[in-house]
């Protein structure tokens, strides 16, 4: 009986040939990698794709924000939140809607963008290399 136990439990080599745990284990590498590197921007891929997409479409209302990172709105709220507190995005009011605030990177977010684009794309390359 105790045989058949020691049958059934998945070997190493079993695991390393399913998709899913290979790309758990790359994903858990990735992540610690972008960690790394943006360690002193203090940036997660979630805020930095955040960032990325306001530096693209100034002006960005947070509902698109959502819509092009598939989050909910309960997301993304603390988010911009901490953004705004760190000083890197500035919410104003719509000129046509008061309900509608506009996001926009601030200047220092502006000028570290080039940097953080820089670093990100250096993450990337090493795991496509």
């Amino acid at each position: 009986m105790d045989e058949t136990r020691v049958r059934d439990v998945p070997s190493e080599d079993a695991l390393d040939a399913q998709i899913g745990y290979n790309l758990r284990r790359a994903s858990a590498l990735a992540l610690n990698d972008f960690s790394v590197e943006m360690a002193e921007a203090s940036l997660r891929p979630v805020t930095y794709a955040m960032l990325a997409l306001i530096d693209e479409r100034p002006g960005i209302r947070a509902a698109e924000l959502c819509r092009l990172l598939g989050m909910k709105s309960a997301n993304m709220a603390p988010l911009l939140a901490e953004l705004e507190e760190r000083g890197l995005i500035e919410r104003d009011d719509h000129a046509e809607d008061k309900r509608v605030r506009k996001l926009s990177l601030t200047g220092a977010a502006k000028a570290a963008m080039p940097a953080w684009r820089l670093k990100v794309r250096r993450h990337e390359n090493r795991f496509l290399q």
